[in-house]
């Protein structure tokens, strides 16, 4: 296509490239809300600084072309296959997810997840877009001799084929993890070799995504590490909830009667103030150890809303805290030793 005079060595279709990345950078944000809605604000905010990064090159490679021409030529097209190739992959994955996806409630939140289906079905995505840009890319730089010389897929194949120890392991714990379903999206889950106690978000071909119980932070790990440890997924648990304990240290010479009592009060009170606890099921007390300093006894109790772990046991500590102060259950451990100088 011809040049316009008035706009140097930029072509028709330069200009209309430029005007689409113009009003790309424009509403980046709300392009990428549309993609992948109920992501969290710093995800989003990488996508976009992500998409508003190739918008600026292209703009810089666009002036470059404006006042030079020659080579620029080709490296703008490039980009703009790349920018063209990245807007396509990420509809199709609307649909994908929105047709082959669903949609769990998660902590009172709706999120939008993937499946196994879904995942595969943007693995092959990826890969037949990769070799078509591939070969879009050989065409507008003239390389089409390649094609003759030696196989492109094979050259590709080769390269997958050299770089797998770096993306086949998560991709594919990623579909397993997907496949089995034991850490879905909404389950809660421990890891003690991370010290995690989280809820999962999102399971990808390459991380999944948790939200940290204690902290309520987003919490990223390489499928490869989550299939290589020790899960206790929590969330499996049986009608009357998750069942917790917390352990007191009490100290010798109060009856046995007065302590079951004083549990037993600790534990209503803190279903009272405590929505996540089952106050239908009754609490158990238990003598952990008769230690040489303190009795250890264990208030074992059910969580209905797993997702209020810590909630539950604030209020536990709490209710047994106010209680101790006025039944006079002294709930440190009692120094039962002298020290000489």
């Amino acid at each position: 296509m011809s040049e316009l005079p008035i706009f140097g060595n930029l072509s028709s279709i330069d200009l209309i490239a430029v005007a689409v990345n113009f009003l790309l950078f424009i509403f980046t944000r709300k392009i990428v809300t549309a993609f992948r809605p109920n992501k969290e604000s710093t995800s989003i905010n990488t996508k976009v600084w992500t998409l508003r990064f190739i918008n600026i090159s292209l703009f810089g490679i666009y002036f470059a072309e404006y006042f030079i021409g020659g080579w620029t030529a080709q490296l703008s097209k490039t980009g703009l296959t790349l920018l063209i190739a990245y807007l396509f992959v990420s509809f199709l994955q609307i649909i994908i997810i929105r047709k082959y996806g669903r949609v769990k409630e998660i902590d009172e939140i709706e999120y939008r997840v993937e499946t196994y289906q879904s995942e595969m079905l943007n693995l092959i995505l990826v890969l037949a877009v990769f070799i078509t840009v591939f070969i879009v890319i050989i065409n507008v730089w003239g390389m089409t001799d390649w094609f003759k010389t030696t196989s492109v897929l094979g050259g590709l194949l080769i390269i997958l084929f050299s770089t797998k120890d770096y993306w086949a392991p998560d991709n594919i714990n990623g579909l397993m993890l997907l496949y089995n379903g034991d850490v879905e999206p909404g389950s809660v889950i421990q890891i003690d070799e991370y010290n995690l106690l989280a809820v999962t978000i999102e399971t990808t071909l390459t991380q999944t995504r948790f939200r940290d119980l204690r902290s309520r932070h987003i919490i990223v790990l390489p499928n490869a590490k989550v299939r290589n440890s020790k899960i206790e997924v929590l969330s499996k648990s049986s009608a009357s909830g998750l069942m917790r304990y917390t352990d007191f240290k009490i100290g010798y010479g109060h009856p046995t009667e007065n302590i079951d009592a004083f549990l037993t009060e600790v534990w209503q009170q803190a279903c009272d103030n405590e929505k996540a606890l089952n106050a239908d099921k009754q609490a158990k007390i238990t003598v952990i150890e008769n230690g040489d300093h303190a009795v250890v006894w264990r208030l074992a109790y059910w969580v209905k809303n797993v997702y209020s772990l810590f909630d539950a046991e604030f209020a536990i500590n709490r209710a047994a805290y106010a209680h101790g102060q006025q039944q006079g259950v002294a709930l440190n451990t009692p120094l039962t030793h002298e020290v000489l100088s």
